[in-house]
């Protein structure tokens, strides 16, 4: 099973993807991950932008991690209607979209708190903003080709959040 987790930065998506995987014992495939080990100048200095890289290369990139994997969980991909017609375009399966729901205002006070480069308000805001002009489209393009969707309230501690995302998901893999 390919499970995608989105949601606006900050929203919990990775955390929650994180545990899971672990618990799993599935892959945990995080695009935002990969690129902040990188040790190109070039890629530092983007990431502390609200810019996203490049589509092909994006997807080129999550399609190496997938080679002979089945069951994985991968973290905040993709990010624009672009990415969701490559997936669907290079035959990589999507199961399950879970979407962490978090308002704005919250995941920008938990940004702030994390501190990375990119964590400052202007960008919070600039990436939601994006997150919020294509999120519609990338899970209507995806469900149109098959995925399922679950939405989760990703407010809260984060083992009440964990447990909600488990519950749902496994209520949803039960209706299959």
């Amino acid at each position: 099973m390919r499970i995608i987790f989105l949601g606006g930065p900050g929203s919990g998506k990775s955390t929650v993807g994180k545990r899971l995987a672990a618990d799993l014992k599935w892959p945990w495939i995080s695009i935002g991950d990969i690129l902040r080990q990188s040790s190109e100048e070039w890629v530092k200095e983007k990431l502390k932008t609200a810019e996203l890289f490049d589509d092909e290369m994006v997807t080129g990139l999550l399609l190496s991690q997938l080679t002979g994997v089945e069951n994985v969980i991968i973290d905040g991909y993709p990010r624009n209607l672009r990415q969701a017609e490559l997936t669907v375009e290079r035959d990589m399966r999507i199961d399950l979209i879970v979407e962490m729901d978090v308002p704005v205002e919250e995941t920008v006070n938990r940004l702030v708190l994390r501190g990375r480069d990119q964590d400052s308000r202007e960008i919070i805001e600039q990436r939601w903003q994006m997150f919020m002009a294509t999120e519609t489209e990338i899970i209507a393009y995806l469900t149109g080709n098959g995925a399922k969707i679950i939405k989760v309230d990703g407010v809260g501690e984060p083992d009440e959040v964990y447990k909600r995302a488990v519950n749902a998901i496994v209520e949803e893999i039960n209706r299959k």
